[in-house]
């Protein structure tokens, strides 16, 4: 999958490499289930809850990373679509991120819950940003925010099989 992302994404006029490349970031952490062969709901839920995230995730490094993109004729969501655009792009796949994750929860216990809500607000405050800025400074100071929010969910997952 990064391969293809990283050859189609010089000729392309959608974001079809975008799309397609981003599911290997997606199915790493489920990789674990598909290797012994014992895929189940919660592989596949735990995919769809990631998926949209790693995909406004992408689109926050491309607005973060503009100048080097048109530097390089590289067509990320931010060449193709502009700024306003990708922060477009970025609150879509949050939503769709937060509704995903909800089914998710549907599954899950009480701490991820918690962090799930953490994550929801951090998510939240560094769309608000975005949409207010729509330029690459407001992405590079939300960044933290989406990475903090990865670091919540896992947290929160791990602790709530432990406990």
């Amino acid at each position: 999958m990064e391969y293809f992302y990283q050859t189609h994404k010089r000729n392309q006029n959608y974001p079809v490499a975008q799309l397609i490349g981003r599911t290997d970031f997606a199915l790493f952490p489920v990789a674990g289930y598909l290797v012994v062969g014992h895929p189940d709901i919660i592989a596949l839920l735990y995919f769809l809850f990631f998926y949209p995230f790693a995909m406004a995730h992408l689109g926050l490094n491309d607005l973060v990373d503009i100048k080097n993109d048109i530097a390089r004729h590289m067509k990320s969501v931010t060449v193709l679509y502009e700024t306003k655009g990708t922060a477009t792009w970025i609150v879509l796949f949050t939503l769709i991120h937060y509704i995903t994750a909800s089914i998710f929860l549907l599954r899950l216990g009480t701490i991820a819950l918690v962090g799930f809500i953490i994550g929801f607000v951090l998510l939240a405050v560094a769309n608000i940003i975005i949409i207010k800025k729509k330029t690459p400074q407001a992405g590079l100071k939300t960044l933290p925010l989406f990475h903090v929010t990865m670091i919540v969910y896992a947290a929160s997952l791990i602790l709530d099989v432990l406990y």
